[in-house]
């Protein structure tokens, strides 16, 4: 608003009515500048035929005046209108006329490759795009253009995102948004905050994701930038859509598309529309008009050369005749809509693999195109370094994977349930592990993290709130964060374990592997043994959720050390009652089957914090819980593999029994590394720990389920985070943390964990021993010191832990304590 009354003010210095008066040239061209500016302001505001009536006057003066440049600056003006438009075609061949004519005017020449190379990124012409593109930083560059080389590298990193690696785009988008801008530049990093947002949509980060949205659309709203507020509106809704909310996706995409009608953009409109039809689709409602409506607007969108949501909406027509029962008129609406192309969307990968596999008579058919929808996805996932958007990005997959083990498990043979379970969840197991090159700034965010959050507890320890310091800590873990989803990944990974050769393994130790399902919401079991595999039906999940919810609140209470005997005693008869009922529902019925070996468990989403050390038909075996069958193979070979025999064992501030707790177990040790008080720091652990075959830690710490990777140990100089493994040169084979919580994990999509014990078994380690509640500290100094005794015996780490249970357990207060991973 304030531009627009500074324009009309020149306008009016410039002839009494500010558009045809004087004739002089100087006065001509810089009327023609002004006509210009003011003209894309008015469209910005949303009087797209008052700016473009201004804009046809400038083109007048541009005439007249003959003025080559001012001629160039009216086409390259009304191509960036009309791509606000939406008439794509038009705005190309506006632009390119500028390009043409703007060669030799640098500042001029940027603006119009960056407008023109933004409109191919819309059109797909990636290749056009990266030409623009390129030549829009080189020319900036030369001319020291900066804020017009960074907008252009933002834009870069866009096309870097529709090629599939993320992490180059984040990265390159984020040197926009942290760029030192003037005011005026604000809505340029407004719009790279927004393009972000998709990023982290397209990573599976939906409520990151959510959160930059709402913010640029208050600042879309307040500048009223009318284009950009509908182009975040309509990313809002898609991702309301994946975070299964079709009712909010439905009124996001309705807002977006009035946002552009009012700016008669019609084109935007319709991309709105096919988000409004997806979410209509979603709910399930008028699936008839859908098909028809979406039919009609895939030719609409094709006329406007958006070639690949024309596909898109043809596939939602032909979804929607497929959730009728009607193939015939689903297989002609999608006609070439299900051709799978190499520049394709993930999302749009996967929805054509959906409908392909909804369309194959044959059930192999079927079969192998959810694989190759599950496969498409595992080649995007393995771009990335981050576990954080290895495990989040899962969620695309969600649909195919649910199908695939419904029907496995509706096939009922063992063999193809087994292949299903290791194909369609926890991705991020089968991923090599990545070691990000040296980051200095992502190192002294973190120092700066520990030293704000050591401030925090001193001040919160003293009674004081420092609102200052908690935004600062706020910033400082988004930017921490941010840093580690520019790692790349190595484009690689693993085959899933045949069921064959995970069977020998389970064979070889006389042992047994349980593999947890679920599948419309019911619990089946496979049971592997050295004999036999089979698959056992277990109940509705639903009966399993409020009875582990009871008994985590149980072991917490328990572990109190001050309690009245009295509540002690009802806290010890509702524990004891509620891990019969786990027991009754999550393993009883396997009993006849599992004989009484070692035992492997890969659990699924809510399962994954059950401690299974203190059921009462699990309590004295050896147990490892694993994401995978196919990552335990691998982490057995690992351990067996790994050369060191030194052991380091440190201590955390404020725990009373830590010192004597590790003194004491490094006794058994002949070359023990004991770091306690100042000497225990997070760089002294972890580089002492890269030497090692085993880490102990007994400190404090804390499961953050918000942030997982910020799940923390408390050591001398701060937290030690999740965050800090990927730096570390190693990581020892075995750990140890007798700290409360640290084996919880958040489950994300895909049965996707992460949390402090996540990330060592991604990184490298082989087995950790962590509590799934609060453990009390008398108990975890007797458990922990007999579990290494038992280790230095010889025995493996599952081993030693039921063997240092079997021991200690009979006392008062329950230990949930778990070894994760390659346990026997």
């Amino acid at each position: 608003m304030r531009a627009a009354r500074l324009l009309r003010r020149a306008l009016a210095r410039l002839g009494a009515d500010g558009i045809d008066g004087g004739v002089d040239g100087d006065a001509l061209v810089l009327r023609a500048q002004i006509l210009l500016s003011l003209s894309y302001v008015e469209v910005e505001l949303g009087d797209v035929p008052g700016g473009l009536a201004l804009l046809d006057r400038a083109a007048e003066l541009a005439a007249r005046s003959q003025d080559a440049v001012l001629d160039g600056l009216v086409h390259s003006q009304r191509g960036a209108i009309m791509v606000r438009r939406g008439l794509t075609v038009d705005a190309l061949h506006e632009l390119s006329t500028a390009v043409r004519i703007l060669d030799s005017e640098p500042l001029h020449l940027c603006r119009a490759l960056l407008n023109r190379g933004a409109l191919h990124l819309y059109l797909g012409g990636l290749g056009q795009a990266e030409t623009d593109l390129r030549q829009c930083v080189d020319v900036a560059a030369r001319n020291d253009l900066h804020m017009l080389r960074v907008k252009a590298q933002a834009n870069h990193g866009y096309l870097a995102f529709l090629k599939g690696d993320l992490p180059t785009a984040l990265r390159e988008v984020d040197e926009l948004a942290r760029y030192p801008v003037q005011p005026v530049d604000m809505p340029a990093r407004s719009i790279a905050v927004a393009g972000r947002a998709e990023m982290l949509h397209a990573a599976g980060l939906t409520r990151e994701a959510s959160a930059e949205l709402r913010r640029a659309i208050a600042d879309f709203r307040r500048t009223r930038l009318t284009h950009n507020l509908g182009l975040a509106e309509l990313a809002l809704a898609q991702v309301a859509l994946s975070e299964g909310r079709p009712g909010d996706a439905r009124r996001w995409a309705g807002t977006a598309r009035r946002t552009f009608l009012r700016r008669s953009n019609a084109t935007w409109a319709e991309l709105a529309e096919l988000w409004g039809l997806q979410a209509q689709l979603r709910q399930g409602r008028r699936l008839a008009a859908v098909a028809s409506a979406a039919a009609q607007l895939s030719g609409r969108l094709r006329a406007s050369r958006l070639v690949e949501d024309s596909r898109v909406a043809a596939l939602v027509a032909a979804q929607a005749w497929l959730a009728q029962g009607h193939p015939e008129r689903a297989a002609s609406v999608a006609g070439e809509a299900v051709r799978l192309r190499t520049d394709d969307r993930i999302g749009t990968r996967v929805q054509a693999r959906l409908v392909r596999a909804e369309l194959a008579r044959d059930p192999r058919r079927r079969e192998a195109e959810l694989r190759g929808g599950l496969a498409d996805l595992h080649r995007y996932q393995s771009r990335f370094g981050s576990i954080d958007l290895q495990t989040a990005s899962a969620l695309h997959g969600r649909q195919l994977a649910e199908l695939g083990l419904a029907d496995a498990v509706a096939d009922g043979r063992p063999v193809k349930v087994f292949a299903w379970s290791e194909r369609a969840r926890a991705l991020a197991a089968r991923l090599m592990p990545v070691r990000p090159p040296e980051d200095p700034h992502a190192a002294e965010l973190l120092a700066e993290l520990r030293r704000v959050r050591n401030s925090l507890r001193e001040a919160e320890l003293a009674g004081r709130r420092l609102p200052e310091l908690r935004r600062r800590r706020t910033e400082l873990e988004r930017l921490v964060r941010q840093r580690a989803w520019f790692a790349a990944g190595q484009a690689e990974v693993g085959r899933p374990a045949r069921l064959s050769v995970v069977r020998a393994a389970v064979a070889q130790a006389g042992g047994c592997l349980v593999t947890y399902l679920v599948v419309g919401g019911r619990l089946h079991a496979l049971v592997m043994t050295a004999r036999t595999v089979r698959l056992v039906p277990l109940g509705p999940l639903a009966a399993v959720t409020p009875v582990l919810r009871r008994v985590r609140a149980d072991l917490d209470a328990a572990a109190l050390s001050i309690v009245p005997q009295p509540v002690r005693q009802v806290v010890d008869r509702s524990l004891a009652a509620g891990l019969s009922t786990l027991d009754s529902l999550l393993w009883r019925p396997l009993a006849a089957f599992t004989g009484d070996g070692p035992v492997v468990v890969v659990p699924t989403s809510t399962l994954a914090v059950v401690p299974w050390t203190c059921l009462p038909g699990t309590a004295c075996r050896p147990l490892a819980v694993v994401p995978l069958a196919t990552w335990w193979l691998a982490a057995r070979s690992r351990a067996a593999a790994d050369p060191r025999r030194d052991a380091v064992l440190a201590t955390g501030p404020g725990v009373a029994r830590s010192e004597g707790e590790v003194r004491a177990a490094a006794a058994v040790w002949p070359r023990a590394t004991v770091l306690t008080g100042a000497d225990a720091t997070s760089a002294t652990v972890l580089a002492a720990a890269g030497r090692a075959r085993l880490l102990h830690v007994a400190a404090h710490g804390a499961h953050e389920p918000d942030n997982p990777l910020f799940s923390w140990i408390r050591l001398a100089d701060g937290p030690l985070f999740g965050y800090d493994l990927p730096r570390a040169a190693a990581l020892p084979t075995h750990v140890v943390l007798s700290a409360c919580d640290l084996g919880l994990a958040e489950v994300r999509p895909g049965d996707e964990a992460l949390g402090m014990t996540a990330a060592l078994l991604h990184g490298g380690v082989a087995s950790v021993v962590a509590g799934v509640g609060r453990v009390g500290d008398d108990v975890a100094s007797a458990v922990m010191v007999a579990h290494h005794a038992a280790l230095a015996a010889g025995r493996s780490p599952a081993v030693a832990l039921a063997d240092a249970l079997s021991t200690v357990q009979p006392g008062p207060q329950p230990a949930p304590l778990v070894c994760f991973g390659a346990g026997w």
